[in-house]
């Protein structure tokens, strides 16, 4: 449950898809562009794949997960007037990493995770992996499947994939196969099946994934939004949002 902030809106940021520890993330350098707005924020929203286990630049998967928990730690500490409501993505979902989120959401008293999503007021976050294809949370969990023993990819992959980004065709392909009304049609179903009141109560519904960046994409009643990604030669897209103080909700 989040805090009661009495007698005024809640202020948030939304960000994913940092890819912390990969080469080809620039996740900590937008971070420091953000000081200001995360030292006005209520809350922060994680909204999936921070850490990056299969890029690592580090030696085991092993060893990216206990920075991973220190960085959260250090993150918790630098804004102390700020909630962190971690959602998983499908890069940071193995169950090695998430036994080590109980235990630090047991000793922070700031901080929580989602496994597939988050409601605070009328607002709902899910990481978006659920439009990589049709999916429902059956669909999604099996999509998952193949991310949670994840392994480090060698380094002379992670060089290849640099020299694909650098050449754009990372951006191209996520751009053709991620098109804004195809994303927010698979999201619309997928959140159908996963939470059936959702189109009730929801006026905006932020996702990561795609990196592929856009806001206020209006499809009905609903607003939908995209936080882009820190991968260097990609568009990284902040959003900040005020809602009325709510409780926190996950949902399957």
């Amino acid at each position: 449950m989040i805090r009661s902030f009495p007698s005024r809106d809640v202020r948030g940021l939304a960000i994913s898809d940092l890819h912390l520890f990969a080469r080809r993330s620039a996740g900590e350098e937008y971070l420091k562009s953000l000081r200001a707005q995360l030292t006005s924020a209520d809350i922060l929203v994680l909204n999936g794949d921070i850490f990056d286990f299969r890029w690592s630049t580090l030696a085991s998967v092993e060893i990216t997960a206990a920075r991973a928990v220190e960085w959260l730690h250090a993150l918790h500490s630098a804004y102390p007037a700020c909630e962190i409501h971690y959602v998983l993505g499908n890069h940071d979902c193995p169950a090695f990493f998430s036994e080590r989120l109980d235990g630090l959401a047991s000793q922070l008293t700031r901080f929580q995770w989602h496994e597939y999503g988050d409601r605070i007021a009328t607002a709902l976050f899910v990481h978006g992996d659920c439009t990589h294809s049709t999916m429902d949370p059956a669909a999604l969990r099996r999509f998952r499947e193949d991310w949670d023993n994840e392994r480090q990819y060698s380094p002379w992959l992670a060089e290849a994939y640099l020299v694909v980004d650098r050449l754009g065709l990372t951006r191209a392909a996520h751009h053709c196969y991620f098109p804004r009304r195809t994303t927010v049609k698979r999201a619309m179903h997928y959140l159908d099946y996963a939470c059936p009141e959702w189109r009730v109560n929801t006026r905006d519904c932020y996702l990561g994934h795609t990196h592929h960046p856009f806001s206020n994409y209006q499809h009905g009643d609903i607003r939908f939004h995209n936080t882009g990604s820190a991968i260097r030669g990609m568009g990284f897209n902040p959003l900040t949002f005020q809602l009325s103080a709510s409780p926190a909700e996950s949902f399957n």
